[in-house]
């Protein structure tokens, strides 16, 4: 008794500076790791709210430990703050501080004209309301438009079908393409138009069946999937994941989830299932994806938000993971995503989502590929560091048909500004966007002409 007391007694009569450095140490460490933890505010809208809070709480333990006479603690506290705000502010290192998404969007709504038009179709945004890309959808400055839970919560099947047939006569009237329409619709977990549409099966359970039921069953699902969603207006799935299925649990997975998307770590059943699911879509008049090439299955670390590498041979992803994206590729009419990982034996460092060594030289030249090549979503943590700009002017150079800025809407604006701007300086090359130009044309003429707003709402009772 007489011990505890003594130390209680020992605690109470330190010095406040000795307490204040005892208590500041771990969350001051807590602060430096959460402020690297997510690249840049404006991609992870939570964060536009918790940033402010790790800088007022890194000021506060410098001024308190400084004070206090604590200049070791002080120094930490002031370089985590530090290191937190040039994290945060290092996209805009690459262009003037005044370019801010309102300005970025003052310049790409001033913008018309075929030259505009050109680069417009080659992007793909996902937006808060049907208001916000109007114009956008009016003057060809996008080729299409992701829908996602955001746009579809609360709301009846009918509802979405009528906005979504809306922006279609907009480009009629306007004389412009049909929009193509995209969504993440890939079964189980990862079906974002559910509700309002039924919830699909995961592809993961059709892989339990006999092998001789694996492609009709899976056939089956995608008939009846794309049917829903040509229902509403969609004409493009973000699906099959065509990853294997990880052998062990990732080390940080919070947002890609390949564990619970994937069919299978058998690549014969994957290449199974998700050429008999791609089948069912395009029988429904829907474009199937396949994602997200090079592939997920032995990638560690969660890509929505790390940079990470494919360290494996190309001859073992040939006799491996690439035989589902194979079997999905062949089909005609299929699309393929490919994802910001880099694939280390073929372009080290570079993304394979920007990489023409990999949408060029592997995809299109050595397997024959000439379907449309999408990115995964460029608001990811892996683009953003390595800055909007360069990751759009390579991904168009290197032979990507369309680009995807789905997450965050308001990054829309910057992205096109970037590909504009890059078209004005001549930096993007004339025969990629060629060529590109050529499978988009293919693609449109494939995609049948949307009916009417009444057609739709019509069809959706």
């Amino acid at each position: 008794m007489g011990y505890l007391t003594g130390s209680a007694s020992r605690i109470s009569d330190a010095p406040p500076a000795m307490l204040v450095r005892r208590a500041g140490i771990v969350p001051t460490l807590v602060v430096i790791g959460l402020g690297f933890l997510i690249p840049e505010p404006t991609v992870f809208a939570w964060r536009r709210a918790f940033i402010p809070a790790l800088i007022a709480w890194g000021l506060t333990a410098s001024v308190i430990a400084l004070l206090a006479g604590y200049g070791s603690l002080g120094t930490l506290s002031a370089t985590g703050l530090a290191l937190v705000v040039w994290q945060d502010a290092k996209p805009l290192i690459d262009k003037p501080l005044i370019d801010r998404p309102w300005i970025d969007q003052k310049e790409v709504l001033g913008r018309a004209g075929p030259d505009f038009v050109d680069i417009g179709r080659h992007f793909i945004v996902g937006y808060d309301d049907g208001d916000n890309i109007r114009e956008l959808v009016r003057t060809g400055g996008v080729g299409g438009i992701f829908v996602t839970t955001r746009n579809v919560v609360g709301r009846k099947a009918s509802d979405i079908a009528v906005q979504i047939a809306r922006l279609q006569e907009i480009r009629r009237e306007a004389g412009l393409p049909p929009l193509v329409v995209t969504a993440d619709q890939e079964g189980g977990p990862v079906s974002r138009l559910s509700p309002p549409l039924p919830y699909p099966p995961p592809l993961s359970r059709i892989a339990a069946l006999p092998p001789e039921q694996r492609r009709e069953a899976a056939r089956q699902v995608g008939v009846d999937q794309g049917a829903a969603l040509r229902k509403i207006g969609v004409t493009m799935d973000l699906a099959p994941v065509s990853d294997l299925m990880p052998a062990r649990p990732w080390i940080v997975d919070w947002n890609t989830q390949i564990v619970t998307r994937s069919i299978s770590r058998d690549p014969d059943v994957v290449a199974t299932v998700a050429a008999g699911f791609s089948e069912g879509l395009l029988a429904a008049g829907i474009t199937p994806t396949a994602k997200h090439f090079p592939g997920l299955g032995r990638v560690a670390v969660d890509t929505h938000l790390f940079s990470a590498a494919l360290n494996v041979a190309e001859a073992d992803l040939e006799a491996t993971d690439w035989i589902p994206f194979r079997a999905v590729l062949s089909i005609p009419g299929a699309a393929v995503m490919l994802s910001h990982v880099a694939l280390a034996e073929v372009d080290a460092g570079i993304p394979a989502s920007q990489s023409k060594r990999i949408v060029t030289g592997l995809l299109r030249e050595q397997w024959g590929f000439d379907g449309i090549a999408i990115t995964d979503d460029l608001t990811m943590g892996p683009v953003q560091r390595v800055g909007m700009c360069k990751a759009v002017e390579r991904a168009l150079n290197a032979g990507i048909d369309l680009l995807l800025v789905s997450w965050d809407a308001d990054k829309m604006y910057p992205a096109l500004r970037c590909a504009l701007d890059a078209s004005d300086a001549r930096r993007l090359d004339d025969e990629m966007l060629k060529r590109s130009a050529q499978r988009l044309d293919r693609f449109e003429r494939i995609d049948t002409q949307p009916p009417s707003i009444e057609g739709r709402r019509a069809a959706s009772r």
